[in-house]
């Protein structure tokens, strides 16, 4: 692969972490600073916000409680210092992923999508696509509520999981599947965690092909003992090339 197209899926991955709202606040604010310098980038900002910004007017916004500083204050104040961990992947069924990312609010990627309609003002450009081999979903609930936005890069088969809403269901734990198109069985992708945004390695069997899908079933923990789903599908969405 050319150095031209690794910098190009590598400022995709950036534009999406960004209006993901995934970056903490010195990435965002060096993000925006390129932005205003390279109209380029702009563009590729711009285009993922039309993108994903959608998945915002879908959810009410909501307020948070008074109190929630003062817990944070509290909890950080039981802290102890531990080495950083690496950011999380979905691991083989039978073991739970782990994340240290934090947790995602819409609001977050409401700011997202307002700082960027002020960065794209300042670009003057025309939208420009990501890069090639990208690949997005939006898994909602059987009622049309959204509960996670996946962006996947199919030449390294890496999906980023950002819940919108935490779907979760006693002695039950939430398992990723690959739908593939034409009633053929489903495919387990691995155990995930709905609370917080996550990487996922993939396998990258069968991400390619037209009308596939991505489901979340609740399973017994551990995962399926069929292989297949068992429990209730909670969020389904059909995998679309960008």
């Amino acid at each position: 692969m050319s150095d031209a197209v690794d910098h190009g899926r590598e400022d995709a991955h950036l534009a999406a972490e960004y209006v993901l709202g995934v970056l903490s606040g010195g990435q965002r604010r060096s993000v925006e600073r390129r932005a205003l310098r390279d109209p380029a980038f702009a563009a590729v900002l711009a285009e993922w916000t039309e993108l994903l910004g959608p998945m915002a007017s879908g959810v009410d916004p909501a307020e948070p409680p008074v109190t929630l500083w003062s817990r944070i204050e509290a909890d950080l104040g039981r802290m102890t210092r531990r080495p950083a961990e690496p950011v999380p992947t979905a691991r083989p069924k039978g073991r739970r992923v782990s994340a240290i990312w934090q947790w995602l609010g819409l609001a977050g990627v409401g700011l997202a999508v307002a700082s960027l309609a002020a960065l794209i003002l300042v670009a003057g450009r025309d939208l420009a696509p990501p890069a090639d081999g990208m690949m997005t979903a939006t898994l909602s609930a059987e009622d049309g509520t959204p509960l996670v936005t996946v962006v996947i890069d199919t030449a390294t088969s890496m999906a980023t999981l950002v819940p919108i809403v935490h779907a979760e269901e006693p002695g039950r734990v939430p398992e990723l599947w690959l739908v593939p198109p034409g009633g053929a069985a489903p495919k387990s992708l691995g155990l995930i965690d709905m609370a917080r945004p996550l990487h996922v390695a993939l396998d990258g069997n069968g991400l390619g092909m037209p009308d596939a899908a991505l489901a979340v079933s609740m399973e017994p923990e551990g995962g399926s003992p069929t292989g297949l789903p068992t429990g209730p599908v909670v969020a389904s969405g059909a995998l679309h090339s960008i």
